[in-house]
């Protein structure tokens, strides 16, 4: 249980810092009037959840084996440089690819901290649209 509760922190942390990030490029610091601090939060909390929720995507793929070719690839080209071929971890990619079954992660805490800030955004763009055109 603890070890999910920091996996959450530690994704939001991360989004929050990338948040942070992108509404001080956006100049937020400066005094902008009202809207333009409502679509910087909007664009810079979409950004950050974008982009968790994306990597969290490219875990899903990866558990499921779509970059298992190119890592067999890597280790064949790495083994190539070595004075001994018979101590090859691998034989072939049929065992590396057994190997590789049990050690799948989990990537569940990515896209909800990701789609939370992705509704985080939504909320300050009600909050702009509200704003700006009354």
């Amino acid at each position: 249980m603890k070890a999910n509760a920091l996996r959450y922190g530690i994704a939001a942390a991360v989004g929050a810092l990338i948040a942070l990030i992108t509404m001080s490029v956006q100049g937020i610091f400066s005094g902008p009037p009202l809207y333009e601090v409502l679509r910087i939060l909007s664009d810079s909390f979409f950004i950050a959840g974008v982009l968790l929720a994306c990597s969290g995507l490219i875990l899903v793929a990866s558990n499921g084996g779509a970059f298992d070719m190119l890592g067999y690839a890597f280790i064949l080209i790495f083994d190539l440089f070595r004075r001994d071929m018979s101590t090859r971890k691998y034989k072939n990619f049929y065992e590396y690819r057994k190997s590789k079954e049990g050690k799948k992660r989990s990537t569940l805490y990515l896209l909800i901290v990701g789609l939370a800030y992705v509704a985080v955004s939504a909320c300050f763009l009600g909050a702009y649209y509200g704003v700006y055109n009354v």
